[in-house]
């Protein structure tokens, strides 16, 4: 029986969030370099289900088309390093693997991005192959092949997204010195041999420092602006949330 105008995942209320992965979890050992693979998308009740192309990389969740003129190259090369989710997407990259040419690469152009440090994703509690990922400005509904397609993307999904968390809240991220220590000695050397005196040589050593520190405060508060713009996405996305449970109370 054809799935494809098959209704995508139910009432909000029905779908769970992922449980978290163990703390002791490394996400190399999930994610690696990379993860890709096919994935059903629901476009519409028109189109249904439609095969893409997913892949999983710094943080990123990239898709492309297969099929259709501007459908992408899979294969082999183009997926090199990626860990491949599902035997039909092993098949898919069989097919092509005498394809590769250096196009495959070049001309990737995504049909959309999703930013897992800014986004949630659930998994349906009636259908046992679909999720969801919600991210603050629209929802995706994903099919994947088998139940344990789906599982070992929703476990790097997390894995991604429990990265940044980790990167954000903990000493992951090294703290931003005062202050770095700069040498002018090869400047001062290149000056000697000039035949500077020694007045405008100090004179350009200080400038050196000025503009070095000036620099250095400079993205001292770029960071600190990244931080906080950082915590600000995360409280939109809670928010977010909120209202959705709240606008789906008051629908039921």
């Amino acid at each position: 029986m054809s799935q494809r105008n098959e209704k995508p995942l139910g009432e909000e209320g029905t779908d769970d969030p992922i449980p978290p992965l163990q703390v002791d979890l490394k996400i190399n050992d999930i994610v690696g370099n990379g993860i890709s693979g096919m994935l059903y998308k629901w476009v519409n009740y028109g189109k249904g289900w439609k095969p893409r192309w997913f892949v999983l990389q710094d943080g990123v969740l990239s898709y492309y088309k297969i099929n259709g003129p501007d459908k992408i190259l899979v294969s082999q090369e183009t997926e090199k390093g990626c860990k491949v989710i599902g035997e039909k997407s092993r098949r898919i990259i069989s097919r092509h693997r005498d394809s590769f040419s250096n196009n495959s690469l070049t001309n990737r152009k995504p049909f959309g991005e999703i930013h897992l440090e800014v986004s949630t994703f659930r998994q349906s509690k009636s259908h046992d192959k679909r999720f969801s990922i919600f991210t603050g400005t629209k929802m995706l509904h994903l099919r994947a092949e088998s139940q344990d397609d789906r599982e070992a993307w929703m476990e790097a999904l997390q894995a991604v997204k429990d990265m940044f968390h980790r990167v954000f809240h903990s000493k992951i991220v090294a703290p931003m010195v005062d202050k770095v220590a700069i040498s002018t000695e090869k400047l001062r050397q290149r000056l000697v041999q000039e035949g500077l005196d020694s007045a405008t040589i100090e004179d350009s050593e200080q400038i050196m420092r000025n503009e070095f520190a000036t620099l250095q405060k400079k993205l001292v508060l770029l960071k600190q602006k990244q931080w906080l713009l950082i915590d600000i996405l995360q409280q939109l996305e809670v928010y977010v949330m909120k209202m959705r449970k709240k606008h789906s109370i008051f629908k039921n």
